[in-house]
């Protein structure tokens, strides 16, 4: 679906600069054009950005897509192996392997191995029960965590057994095991991103990007099979609403379309360790990084608050200000500092430049609906024929507006429905 420019500004588009005239180029002193060097007060002056210097431009050709199927190879031998206990759907708790590689685990279960990579939307916490199954077995003898990859609707809970004598050591191990997978998880989201840094001011060459106050790269969850890498572009209040502008790349020649914020939008942020998920609308993002998904949340946030108090849109003079505040941010998270491209650890997948259509699962309102999933033996999204609506806490105007979205554990028997246990922040990022 193509970009609709009708809410737009009426900015006309660049015309084509000839190959000489690029900024990078080294031009002999008798082909330079005079007029180029004298001084026109009337023209963007370079001074006023103060964005790092660029990156080399080009290295991100079309849209950047990858695949996000759970039986992709997982790599290298196991960083983390060891025993521990399956909670499946059936009430059964079973002692398996659980071995932990850089982009996914595996484990065997009634002889048959079942191998999951991971995604950039997905995550783990750690959770708690208070339930004694059919077969006796009292779950809150157990140090639980669970690894959610919310969009194939799979959902896995482990439990590391206490005894009387090694309660604090049962803690220990879930520990190392929930940290383990979220740096893993981290490494995998952190693998699909281009080299890019947080950008504040416009592109001198593309009129378009004009009223941009922040722009990066974030995933975009396209449908259960892929997603795909976008270039984000915050831009501030205008009337009664502000916008989102969607590119294939940086280099911001293709827009693909707007996401509209008014004062009814909900932005919700997925709770995890070291999750960096959120949802926009009905649009499901996830960051390179935690800094840079709370950097995203406060400029939504701070640019909702002025949508709601109905304020002017911004002059040159205010936009600056603006600029200025999320950079000064930025410098703070250490989101200017270079980083480096790594090898994807996920499958590339090449496909059209149109935008995708909105994720199958969410509503207008931004909600996701779980489906039911049967451990193990049925854990193919295909075999999934229910769902369940998440719980999503409302707040009020006055309060924080990033709210924060739950997915509902709708995948074991209600009688084994974990209670809330406090989240601790982990250090991995």
């Amino acid at each position: 679906m193509a970009y609709d420019e009708a809410k737009s500004d009426a900015i006309a588009r660049p015309s084509s600069r000839p190959a000489h005239a690029s900024d990078n180029a080294v031009v002999p002193v008798h082909l330079r054009n005079t007029e180029d060097d004298l001084y026109d007060p009337t023209k963007d002056s370079r001074v006023d950005y103060e964005d790092p210097p660029p990156l080399p431009p080009g290295h991100v050709n079309g849209v950047l897509s990858y695949e996000a199927t759970s039986n992709q190879p997982l790599r290298g031998v196991p960083i983390r192996e060891d025993s521990i206990y399956l909670l499946s759907a059936d009430e059964e708790v079973v002692e398996v392997t659980l071995s932990l590689h850089v982009n996914g685990f595996v484990f065997q279960h009634d002889g048959q191995e079942y191998s999951f990579a991971f995604s950039p939307f997905g995550l783990v916490r750690n959770c708690k029960f208070q339930a004694i199954t059919s077969q006796g077995i009292d779950l809150s003898e157990f140090r639980c965590f669970k690894v959610s990859m919310f969009t194939k609707g799979a959902c896995f809970y482990f439990g590391v057994r206490e005894h009387e004598s090694d309660a604090s050591q049962a803690e220990e191990v879930r520990s190392r095991w929930v940290t383990d997978i979220a740096k893993a998880m981290r490494l995998v989201t952190a693998s699909i991103f281009p080299a890019f840094r947080i950008a504040c001011d416009p592109l001198l060459d593309v009129p378009l990007t004009r009223g941009r106050i922040m722009a990066g790269y974030l995933a975009h969850h396209d449908d259960a099979s892929i997603f795909s890498v976008l270039y984000c572009e915050l831009h501030p209040q205008s009337e009664d609403q502000a916008r989102m502008v969607i590119y294939e790349n940086e280099s911001c020649k293709d827009p693909l379309r707007a996401i509209y914020i008014t004062e009814r939008s909900s932005c919700c942020e997925k709770v995890g360790i070291s999750c960096s998920c959120f949802t926009l609308e009905e649009h499901l993002f996830s960051a390179r990084s935690i800094a840079e998904r709370r950097l995203w949340l406060r400029a939504i946030s701070n640019i909702k608050v002025k949508v709601q108090n109905k304020a002017p849109r911004p002059a040159e003079e205010e936009l600056k200000q603006y600029r200025a505040a999320i950079r000064d941010h930025v410098r703070e998270i250490g989101a200017d500092d270079p980083q480096a491209a790594t090898d994807a650890l996920l499958r590339r997948y090449f496909q059209s430049s149109d935008f995708p259509a909105p994720p199958e699962g969410y509503s207008q309102d931004g909600h996701f609906y779980a489906p039911q999933l049967q451990l193990p033996s049925h854990a193919s999204a295909n075999s999934l024929e229910s769902s369940q609506l998440a719980s999503e806490k409302e707040k009020s105007p006055e309060e924080a507006l990033v709210d924060t979205e739950r997915t509902a554990d709708t995948d074991l028997p209600r009688s084994l429905q974990e209670s809330t246990e406090p989240q601790e922040e982990s250090s991995t990022e």
